[in-house]
């Protein structure tokens, strides 16, 4: 009888942890595609070059 109890636990638990799996992968899906990506625009400035002047010193 014990064990009976125990396997019927056992597949309890197992199913709630699917659903909770299943319903936080589903929530996180549709926080995904709510989210708006805004294009980002790098600019590369070159070095200024310094003189042999300030170099040598």
């Amino acid at each position: 009888m014990a064990e009976i109890i125990a396997g019927i636990a056992a597949i309890t638990f197992i199913g709630t942890t699917f659903v909770v799996l299943g319903y936080a992968a589903l929530t996180r899906g549709r926080e995904v595609s709510r989210m708006e990506f805004e294009p980002v625009v790098l600019e590369f400035k070159p070095r200024q070059r310094r003189s042999l002047n300030s170099v040598r010193r």
